[in-house]
């Protein structure tokens, strides 16, 4: 069992289909944010720029639902502790619940 306190709140933030291009593509549409369940957030690494001002600082991480399959998908993006993140691929599904995994683009620092 997981220790509630480890838990953490997540927010999808999902673009609405606004419709299609000439060419049948998607157009994104409004954002739209939904609580999902809390979660077991586990970050996993970070990398730095290798010169100073050249590019951001990413960072990976892993969201666990256990027992859960909430809706997450693949371009999704989910809010966790303020810093927002985007869903790498498609989710696992796994019996026993749901694990996204994640990276962030952002500045030096992770605030």
């Amino acid at each position: 069992m997981i220790d509630s306190e480890w838990l953490v709140q997540v927010t999808r933030i999902r673009s609405t289909p606004a419709g299609v291009d000439q060419y049948g593509e998607p157009i994104p549409g409004q954002l739209e944010r939904t609580v999902l369940p809390p979660a077991l957030f586990a970050p996993a690494s970070s990398a730095e720029p290798l010169a100073p001002g050249r590019a951001p600082v990413i960072s990976t991480a892993s969201l666990y639902w256990r027992g859960q399959h909430p809706d997450v998908q693949a371009g999704d993006q989910v809010e966790v502790d303020g810093i927002t993140w985007e869903v790498e691929g498609r989710p696992s599904t796994w019996p026993k619940g749901l694990v996204a995994e994640l990276r962030a683009s952002t500045g030096r620092g992770m605030a």
